[in-house]
């Protein structure tokens, strides 16, 4: 039998002035007029049935706070809001021709949000655009043409060979166009550049170039010796990195890593010059930012063509068409792909794939800075507390100081555990979503002495409302940048999240107290992962023994199949996205045990085609009944709670069968019964059931309901059945690649 809490007293106001009216004639026979509303007496009985009211309210909430009591004893604070991440890139489009170097703590707005960078950053005063070879496809008519045009060009290129004596090679003609790499916008956030397969020489190239209307020499001398920051926003369409087991002498893949090269103009042929790196993260892998050191002002140069045929040929960057962009280069920078060598191991193949590229980036976290909040002074008791004035807060940005006798202030160190620490251990803990920090109480951690001063510096911030589109973040504060410079975010950002509420946080309190935040049954992993900050998470389903790649049972894996609770293009079918993935894997990380494998993958939709003709019943009007059908399957479908067979979204592994879809149908008020049914999935091939495995789930992408008979599938499809798509001829200038 579940507990039930106690109620001291339910009566409300209105019965409290009842009970006290009924009692008059008993107390006060001599009052007789009671039933009047102005008179003098009853506006004292309710009065005082008012302030009853109030004290039955109080006393009610006592059970209330016995119970908040009880599982603040238990230590298990409340998750905090989680603050949004991002990338901001600072261009100097008319300011003064120098380098501005800033350290971490600048401010950027997105309205009335604020964000600060979380690494130093040093603007230079040129402008970077990425291009690419794009190459033209050999199977096409136009790249026979250009074989044609180019011909005679490649038997000069023989004739010369012969010249100089010596075998002859093979020339083969290779056709590219000058791409620029496409943007992310508020329409489309996520565009995907895939650097090995889109590329026709597996490289990215960085034109810098120079203000407008300022000398090259000048601004070469503004950013020689200077760092170069670049950011690398990788595709998030990829799925994140599994969790390896932590076993000793586990042999790990090497990462692939980004080369950056600059043009070598004192060689005779042409090469490059690897660029110093500073700072390089896996950036293929997760979103960071590059940091490299540029040489002195004469080996920031590119070549001169005095053959214009010789302009992007090779191995040189690809040709400029714009003569205006072309004045203003000063020299390029080539970023590809270098494989790491792999002693013996037989390494996956390399995947690239970027969303974004730029320079003058730096990484930002919505937060708000304090410095120096003073806490009052230490009262030389056990287990001190004090309040931040702001949340929730930042636990990694916490610097709390205690002053001495002698006026220095001494840092004290931030601990998750006071039990582990001795008793001159200075560390304090945090309750972020509270504010309230607590010291120990002198036999596990030191207390501050009676009379020390306290004081705090931090960062608080987080929620929802930090996570903006694509160019939001546009303002900010700060004098340096003001007069010329830009700040934009080139992605959206990411990764705010609401904290927990009371109710929320009582809820979890036999989940926390079940699994003790640790990953082992399937259960756990469902709770622990329904739990993780900085996503919304709408469903969770846990593969024991599966592993995403291999068939059979895999002893050690568990893979999780992670569904967002919201998606603005398809509300019913969400797809998350790499970053979704990672912060899941981030947080499973520290609680699974070290021997297990986890891979934390989004459902693998396959896309079904639907037509359904019915007969409507007499009474119902056509056009309700129609929608009322859509909406019924397309609920049914769905792969978030409160759609699917059973209300908690379409089953893992439940077969699809049109049997089911017409009973659905069937059922909608005003239905006479289902004429004609077609089903497709993945093509236009009308099928009465589909088994569905693994990470498969079904996603309505063409649904046709009409009176009569059911449309035919290929005629519903029309041009938009799943195939090959049409050759697109792109009327721009060709250069050579190879000759």
């Amino acid at each position: 039998m579940p507990l039930q809490l106690p109620v001291l007293d339910d009566r409300n106001y209105e019965q409290l002035l009842e009970a006290a009216k009924r009692r008059i004639p008993s107390h006060t026979p001599e009052w007789t007029n009671f039933d009047v509303e102005s008179d003098p007496g009853i506006t004292l009985v309710q009065l005082f049935a008012f302030l009853t009211d109030n004290l039955l309210y109080r006393a009610n909430r006592i059970p209330e706070r016995n119970r908040l009591k009880f599982l603040q004893l238990l230590g298990i604070p409340l998750q905090p809001a989680t603050a949004a991440q991002g990338l901001v890139a600072i261009r100097n489009d008319r300011g003064p021709v120098q380098a501005v170097t800033l350290a971490a703590g600048v401010a950027a707005l997105a309205g009335n949000v604020r964000f600060l960078t979380r690494s130093g950053l040093t603007v230079l005063p040129v402008e970077g655009q990425v291009y690419y070879k794009k190459p033209v496809d050999p199977a096409s008519p136009r790249h026979a043409d250009l074989t044609r045009q180019f011909d005679a060009l490649r038997q000069a290129r023989l004739a010369q060979a012969a010249a100089a004596g010596g075998a002859i090679p093979e020339v083969e003609l290779r056709f590219y166009e000058t791409t620029a790499l496409k943007t992310p916008t508020a329409s489309e956030p996520n565009p995907l550049f895939d650097l090995i397969g889109d590329t026709l020489d597996g490289a990215l190239y960085i034109a810098l170039l120079a203000p407008k209307n300022v000398p090259l020499d000048t601004a070469r001398e503004a950013i020689a010796h200077k760092t170069l920051s670049i950011g690398v926003v990788p595709a998030l369409a990829d799925d994140a990195p599994p969790l390896l087991p932590q076993t000793r002498g586990a042999e790990r893949l090497p990462i692939p890593a980004l080369v950056y090269d600059l043009p070598n103009l004192s060689a005779a042929a042409v090469s490059y010059t690897r660029l110093r790196v500073i700072q390089a993260p896996d950036v293929l892998a997760q979103v960071g930012i590059v940091q490299l050191e540029l040489p002195g002002a004469a080996d920031l140069r590119s070549w001169e063509f005095g053959e214009p045929l010789d302009e992007g040929s090779g191995d040189y960057p690809p040709r400029l068409e714009d003569e205006q962009i072309k004045a203003r280069l000063l020299t390029w920078l080539r970023i590809r792909v270098a494989a790491p060598a792999t002693a013996g191991i037989v390494a996956p193949p390399v995947i690239a794939r970027l969303t974004w590229l730029g320079i003058n980036a730096a990484p930002v976290r919505q937060a708000v800075a304090v410095a120096n909040e003073p806490l009052g002074s230490g009262n030389g008791e056990p287990d001190q507390a004090v309040t931040l004035a702001n949340t929730p807060v930042i636990g990694d940005t916490v610097r709390l100081e205690t002053q001495n006798d002698d006026g220095s202030w001494q840092l004290w160190r931030l601990s998750d555990d006071l039990l582990a620490a001795d008793d001159d251990d200075r560390v304090f803990v945090l309750d972020p979503e509270a504010g309230e920090i607590r010291f120990g109480d002198g036999l596990r951690g030191a207390r501050p002495a009676a009379g020390q001063r306290i004081r705090v510096s931090y960062e608080y911030g987080g929620g929802a409302v930090g996570n903006v589109a694509v160019g939001a973040i546009n303002a900010t504060p700060d004098p340096r940048l003001q007069g010329g410079f830009k700040v934009e975010n080139p992605v959206p950002t990411w990764g705010g999240d609401q904290g927990e509420t009371t109710e929320e946080g009582e809820r979890n309190i036999p989940l926390y107290l079940r699994h003790r935040d640790r990953l082992v049954t399937v259960q756990d992993f469902e709770d622990v992962a329904m739990r993780t900050p900085g996503v919304d998470m709408g469903r969770v389903e846990v593969l024991p023994l599966f592993h995403p790649s291999r068939s059979g049972a895999n002893p050690g894996v568990v893979t999780l199949v992670a569904v967002p609770e919201y998606d603005a293009i398809r509300p019913r079918w969400p797809v998350p996205d790499r970053l979704f993935l990672q912060t899941v894997c981030d947080y499973l990380d520290p609680r699974r045990l070290i021997t297990t494998e986890v891979y934390v993958r989004g459902p693998e939709y396959l896309d079904v085609y639907l037509s359904i003709g019915l007969r409507v019943r007499e009474g119902h009007f056509r056009d309700v009944v129609i929608q009322e059908v859509r909406t019924r399957l397309e609920e049914y479908l769905s792969a978030l709670p409160p759609g699917g067979p059973d209300g908690d979204g379409w089953p893992l592994s439940r077969r699809l069968m049109t049997k089911d879809l017409e009973a659905t149908a069937t059922r909608v008020a005003g239905v006479e019964f289902v004429q004609s049914i077609q089903m497709g999935v993945g093509s236009a091939a009308p099928i009465e059931a589909r088994d569905l495995t693994g990470l498969q789930l079904p996603r309505l992408a063409k649904l046709g309901v009409r009176e009569g008979e059911a449309e035919s599938l290929s005629s519903l499809l029309g041009e938009t059945t799943p195939g090959g798509s049409p050759v697109e001829v792109l009327p721009a200038p060709v250069s050579r690649a190879k000759c």
